[in-house]
């Protein structure tokens, strides 16, 4: 399965469901309310950071410095702890030995971060919005279940049609080739080279290999 490795791209559908999807778990994992409901900002952008190096073992590459910029600013956010902060740790691992010090990296912050479920659906949640951003208004933390079907009835055939074009391109296929053509945004309408390719990251989500 052939990667198409772009960081910023006018929007990739599956990959925002994936992410709200994930959000969606961790958020159901909450109890009782209150304050396990609020994400801690500083480890939400260690999360955002995880989230990324996995993407990087996966084979997209581009997410690394990102996700080191993630890393920086969960860093900016603990400047007033006491104590070591992993998130710099991990950066200068990652600035110093690149894609060598991924998985070390990643163990590193499974061991000396405890993100929280509501950590971890902020961070999810916030993925979603960066994948798919001219469609975040329509995304809502509360209604994560409705945003993952707004996503999908926008994005993707219906089953019917799926049924009905079967072995003619594949469901992928017709999922991709719908967000391009169904109430793209306007930036997709100008004409531009991505846009030809769809709204899926270069059309990598097109039946190929997605996050």
């Amino acid at each position: 399965m052939e990667i198409h490795d772009e960081l910023m791209t006018p929007g990739c559908p599956q990959c925002a469901v994936k992410h709200l999807s994930a959000a969606l778990y961790h958020r159901a994992r909450l109890v009782g309310g209150g304050e396990d409901m609020e994400p801690d900002p500083c480890t939400k952008h260690l999360c955002v950071a995880y989230i990324n190096l996995v993407e990087v073992r996966t084979g997209y590459l581009s997410h690394l410095w990102y996700a080191v910029g993630a890393l920086a600013r969960s860093e900016e956010c603990m400047a007033w702890r006491i104590g070591e902060c992993v998130a710099r740790k991990a950066r200068l691992m990652l600035e110093e030995h690149g894609l060598g010090a991924v998985m070390d990296v990643l163990r590193l912050l499974d061991q000396e971060s405890a993100p929280t479920p509501a950590d971890w659906a902020a961070a999810h949640f916030a993925e979603a919005m960066r994948e798919l951003p001219a469609f975040a208004a329509e995304m809502r933390m509360d209604d994560l279940i409705g945003s993952i079907e707004r996503v999908r009835r926008e994005f993707f055939e219906t089953e019917a049609t799926a049924a009905d074009t079967a072995g003619e391109g594949g469901e992928s296929d017709m999922a991709i080739k719908k967000a391009a053509a169904k109430k793209a945004p306007a930036f997709l309408k100008k004409g531009d080279a991505k846009a030809a390719k769809a709204a899926c990251k270069g059309g990598k989500c097109a039946g190929k290999k997605c996050k």
